[in-house]
């Protein structure tokens, strides 16, 4: 009985070590890689001098007012972002849910936005916002809304909500589906017991729907605060940071530290630090769900 435990034990290792490998390969090698690369002043117009500074680029980094100005943007991008996805999603959801007949093509039309890559979804609302010749300015202007076109993306708070109205198509046909998957996932009876106790829908979404749906919602806000947090596309596709650095967002600063200033060292330290703000903030969201569950 042993040496079959010790066989069966011995293949399960076999079985998980091309997962293992691959993992190492493409995971934690770049990262520690990325952590040793953090700790050193490694400029590329400098490829030969590359002095150990341990924690240097962390202090420049964070100590620089650019970096401030970064994670404001960032988080408050990431904050209206979530919201609105998860929200409008929620709606959306609803209405997946409700019987009518074209609800299936609706269903799959829904998801278009989501399969369209964030470069090409930039583009596309690059062009809507367009000063010149863009879609909403036709529009306000057939309206009478605005007297002359407006350069949506040269403000910096138009633009901020630019970049945030393309985030939120992108996005919120992923979160929709998901919820109506936690939607259809709830017994038919509970609806029927709560309206046959006289339940009003408010009731019924809050003490019945709201509370099997907190998986999702969980699932949902972990992934859209990911996505928000870590954008690049659109900023680099619609905004290029500007105007000024109104709409530039760590990603966005660490590609230029990396990119334009061809500074390694300080580009792989504000993604440690991107990644270390990420894991905090889903421990959080973790923490706040259990401690609702206790109380």
């Amino acid at each position: 009985m042993g040496k079959h435990s010790m066989k069966e034990r011995k293949f399960s290792y076999l079985l998980v070590l091309p997962a293992a490998a691959l993992i190492s390969i493409f995971t934690i090698y770049p990262l520690l890689y990325a952590v040793r690369t953090s700790l050193y002043d490694i400029v590329l117009t400098m490829p030969f001098i590359r002095p150990y500074v341990g924690a240097g680029n962390y202090r420049d980094v964070l100590g620089s007012y650019y970096f401030r100005g970064s994670l404001f943007n960032t988080l408050v991008y990431a904050g209206i972002s979530v919201c609105l996805v998860t929200l409008i999603g929620l709606g959306v959801s609803f209405l997946l849910n409700a019987p009518f007949k074209l609800s299936g093509a609706l269903r799959v039309l829904i998801l278009f936005p989501w399969a369209i890559p964030f470069v090409v979804s930039g583009v596309i609302w690059k062009w809507i916002f367009n000063s010149s010749y863009g879609v909403f300015n036709g529009l306000l202007y057939t309206l009478g809304i605005i007297d002359s076109y407006v350069s949506w993306l040269s403000h910096p708070f138009y633009a901020k909500l630019c970049l945030v109205t393309a985030h939120v198509w992108k996005e919120m046909p992923f979160a929709s589906i998901l919820f109506l998957a936690g939607l259809q996932a709830v017994p038919r009876e509970l609806f029927d017991a709560c309206k046959v106790d006289g339940g009003t829908s408010w009731s019924i979404f809050r003490y019945v729907i709201f509370p099997l749906l907190r998986p999702v919602l969980l699932v949902i806000v972990i992934y859209e605060t990911m996505i928000g947090i870590t954008t690049f596309d659109l900023v680099y596709v619609m905004t290029g940071g500007g105007p000024g650095d109104s709409t530039s967002l760590l990603s966005w600063y660490a590609y230029a530290e990396t990119f334009k200033f061809l500074n390694l060292g300080k580009g792989a330290a504000l993604s440690i630090i991107l990644a270390l703000l990420i894991l905090a903030i889903i421990i959080g969201y973790i923490r706040v769900i259990r401690l609702e569950e206790v109380y």
